[in-house]
């Protein structure tokens, strides 16, 4: 699935009736005292609409998505909440082929894992504890809502990215708070090619939109 440029995202958020400020224009900004401090004060107002724009279309396409969670999902929260959050994911990760089902929480430009399940039960690799966002997979789920590819070397919008072909299957979906914040995504991932079906990829939807209660303040 391509990634929306901004005027389609716009244009999704207007279609919904959802207010968005015009982009800035020189006219806009605060007037300064020379065309350096102009243009940087621009540049400022066009990154901060950016990011306006990137946190709406993301809460717009959480609001799309809500349901009634499935029986499967109340399974995974009464389970978790009898058992852990370890069990599960562990549950949900025996659902899948992929090897690894991780929750991450957004903490400034990182991501921190909180709970991953590994069907080879090793040690964690350092790796997997803090990931850079730049670098993450994730960063295209909290960019568009979600991100799927089973096999990164072979996906086009990855080219020059530092781990296609590393790590090669990833579905991941957003978590996000009552209030519409972001907190971090819910992800399934291997180091192998692995497909993922519309079941079960609207099954880890269904699990995103309950599983922010079980994580508490996740510090």
């Amino acid at each position: 699935m391509p990634a929306l440029s901004r005027v389609q995202k716009e244009n999704a958020l207007r279609a919904a009736g959802i207010a968005l400020r015009p982009y800035p224009t020189l006219a806009s900004v605060s007037p300064a005292a020379d065309q350096r401090a102009a243009d940087l004060a621009l540049l400022d107002a066009g990154t901060a609409w950016e990011h306006e724009l990137e946190r709406l279309y993301l809460q717009f396409l959480m609001t799309q998505a809500q349901a009634t969670p499935d029986d499967a999902a109340q399974a995974f929260l009464e389970l978790s909440r009898r058992e852990g959050l370890a069990a599960g994911l562990e549950r949900l990760n025996q659902r899948v082929a992929h090897r690894y089902t991780a929750v991450y929480r957004l903490e400034g430009d990182l991501l921190k894992n909180i709970e991953l399940v590994d069907k080879a039960h090793e040690v964690k690799p350092e790796f997997l504890a803090e990931v850079p966002l730049g670098t993450s997979f994730c960063q295209y789920v909290l960019r568009d809502g979600l991100f799927l590819t089973s096999n990164s070397a072979g996906d086009d919008r990855l080219n020059g990215h530092p781990y296609q072909g590393v790590m090669v299957a990833y579905h991941g979906v957003p978590i996000m708070d009552g209030t519409g914040t972001l907190f971090g995504s819910l992800c399934h991932f291997d180091v192998q090619e692995q497909p993922l079906s519309d079941l079960e990829f609207e099954h880890l939807k269904a699990i995103a939109q309950v599983i922010r209660p079980l994580l508490g303040d996740a510090s």
